[in-house]
Parts: C-alpha cells; structure tokens; sequence
C-alpha cells in the first residue's frame, strides 16, 4: 500500500490540494509531520475534506518511517554540497519497479524540499524530470504527477518483506565493521547511504536479511577476537 506523507509543508492550500490529490488517484492514507493545517486546507480539499480529517498526525518521523517496508524520497534537486544523498534519482516510470509491501512517499517542505537528514534515510528516491530552466515543480503539482504514476502500480501483499528498522541495524553492523577496520569517517557516511539505497532496491525478505546479519555478526566477533590477541 502507497503511504502518502507530508513533511513539514507550510502553506495550508498545498496540505489541502494534496488531500484531493490522494482522493483523486485512490489512495487512502494521509499522513502529516509538522504540516500547517488551517481552514484554508479544508476549502482547497473540496470534496476530499474527510481525507484531511481522518489525516494521521506523525510526532517522530523518524520512528513513524522505521515501520514502514520501503521510504521512498521526492526531489526537484539532483547537485549541491551533498549530491551523493541523491543518487540514484529514479524517474517515476522507474520508481515503478521497485514498489512492494508498505511504502511511504515523502513530499518536502516548499522552500527547502527534504532536509538532508531525511534524503540520507531514504531507500529510493524519484525526480520528475523538468526543464533546466526551472526544474523545481510546486509541491502540489509534483505530488499531482508522482500520484497518477503510482495509481498505474498495484502493490500485491508481500510476506516476510523486511522493514526500515531492520535494514538500519544491518547498517549499524556494517558501520561497526567499518570502525573496527578503520574506514576513514569522511567516507563512511557516503558508504552506508550507499548500502542503504542498495539494500532499498534489493526488497530483501526476513530470512535474507537474517542470513546478512549473521555474516556480519561472525565477521565483528572474529576482528574483535584478533584485536584483543594483538
């Protein structure tokens, strides 16, 4: 099932647009992290007024994303001092592919988009492809053109599909191997968003990952044996 979520929008009217929007593509869930909600939203959710109503507050995003199978990012930019956060950028025809069990879709903020933090936690990530001259689309109207995408996809259940919690202790591993190794920590965030994305695409299944965090788990308790011998 596709989890529409807002992060943080302040401009009442795009909550409110992007309620219809739900509405209008079939989807049901709205969920709203430190979003402006007035009476403005209502009026310009029209006739998906008890969308807005039956809206889930989210208090910790982070730990609200964490239940969730697959995070999937939105933005209009792909360079800046982090670009490494933004790739790979999917185009919406291909974020088709990779769509399975419980996903949550993050729609940012007006101004800023989605804070790096937030890009950094993301499995997936899709841009729509604009013009050079103005690539940054209105959140309302990119949510418009991601949404009709995603109502193309039917989301078959999915057992023993693993969630964001578990994929972030199987990170927390690699990153204590990597400290043990003595990765340079200038690299290792840019590694571990890497694996991340990777781990995103693969959909991994329980068992699988259960398999991942046992290699790891027998190569930490073996380095740490050889640094106590030396």
């Amino acid at each position: 099932m596709i989890h529409v979520v807002l992060v943080e929008l302040k401009i009442p009217e795009n909550v409110g647009f992007i309620a219809r929007l739900v509405k209008n593509f079939g989807f049901e869930k709205l969920y709203l992290y430190n979003c402006k909600v007035t009476e403005e939203s209502f009026k310009t959710s029209a006739n998906a007024r008890d969308v807005l109503e039956n809206a889930v507050v989210v208090d910790d995003l982070f730990s609200f994303l964490s239940k969730f199978n697959l995070i999937v990012g939105t933005t209009g930019i792909s360079g800046g001092d982090y670009r490494f956060f933004r790739k790979p950028l999917l185009t919406p025809e291909e974020l088709l592919e990779y769509l399975e069990g419980e996903v949550a879709v993050l729609f940012g903020r007006e101004d800023f988009g989605l804070l790096n933090e937030e890009i950094e936690r993301c499995h997936l990530l899709v841009k729509i492809p604009t013009s050079d001259a103005y690539p940054v689309m209105n959140v309302s109207h990119a949510a418009a053109v991601l949404l009709y995408f995603l109502s193309k996809k039917s989301l078959p259940r999915v057992e023993n599909l693993a969630k964001a919690e578990e994929l972030e202790i199987l990170i927390d591993k690699v990153s204590e191997l990597l400290d043990l190794v003595g990765f340079p920590k200038q690299r290792e965030r840019r590694e571990l968003v890497t694996l991340r994305r990777v781990l995103g695409r693969a959909r991994l299944r329980d068992y699988e990952l259960q398999t991942l965090f046992g290699i790891f788990g027998r190569a930490l308790s073996a380095i740490e044996r050889l640094m106590k011998k030396y």
